[in-house]
Order: structure tokens, then C-alpha cells, then sequence
């Protein structure tokens, strides 16, 4: 009868944490431009994030770090319903890119945050 016991609260513990862990690990961003990963013969000019939601302008940053530190942004917007996008006004050389982003999407007061990386091979 104990072993049952326990065996029920370690079940109820194990699908809580499960539950929990699912909840944190759930980022809203579902597409790049360019794509995570991405090795690029060109260098973009933007940098467009596609979110499972309306993203907050006003609550959100991009960041663009690459081998000279990093590169200087104009004009965070949106151009549809579920999108981030702004210019890079610093050219890019060949190299490894990593793009940080924070957003809060409309009708969530969670501020959801993460990164990719891609490069420019010439």
C-alpha cells in the first residue's frame, strides 16, 4: 500500500515538472531571415523575425553581434501581423552572425527572449 503511495506522488511529481518544463521552453519566434543556421554568399540588409503572435515594437530589441562586436540597427517595425524588422546599417563581412532578441507578444505579459546564429561566407 505505501509503495503505491509513493509510486502515485513521484507520477504527480514527474507530470508537474514535465508540464513546467514545457511552459519554459516554449519560445514564440517560429522563422528567421535569414533562417537560423543559414550560411549566406550575401551579406542581408534586414533582419526579419516571424513570431507566433503580434510582437510589442515598443518592448522589443534586436541585436546583431558578428566578428567586428557588435553592428548598428535603425528601425525596428513590423510589416504583417506577426513579425519583427530592421535595417543593418553596418556592412557585413565575412563571418559568424549572432542575432539576440527580447519580445513581449501582444496579449502576454511574458517577456520571451532568445538567439540564433548564421553566416556569411564571402
Amino acid at each position: 500500500m505505501q509503495n503505491a503511495k509513493l509510486l502515485v506522488v513521484l507520477m504527480l511529481v514527474a507530470t508537474a515538472a514535465s508540464a513546467c518544463g514545457s511552459a519554459v521552453s516554449h519560445l514564440p519566434m517560429l522563422n528567421s531571415e535569414p533562417k537560423a543556421g543559414a550560411l549566406l554568399t550575401r551579406a542581408p540588409r534586414t533582419l526579419r523575425l516571424f513570431f507566433a503572435g503580434l510582437p510589442d515594437v515598443d518592448r522589443s530589441v534586436l541585436r546583431l553581434i558578428g566578428p567586428n562586436g557588435e553592428y548598428r540597427l535603425r528601425g525596428l517595425h513590423t510589416m504583417a501581423a506577426d513579425d519583427l524588422m530592421i535595417e543593418i546599417l553596418d556592412p557585413l563581412t565575412p563571418g559568424s552572425y549572432t542575432v539576440e532578441w527580447t519580445t513581449v507578444i501582444t496579449n502576454d505579459t511574458t517577456i520571451h527572449a532568445g538567439k540564433f546564429d548564421f553566416t556569411v561566407t564571402k
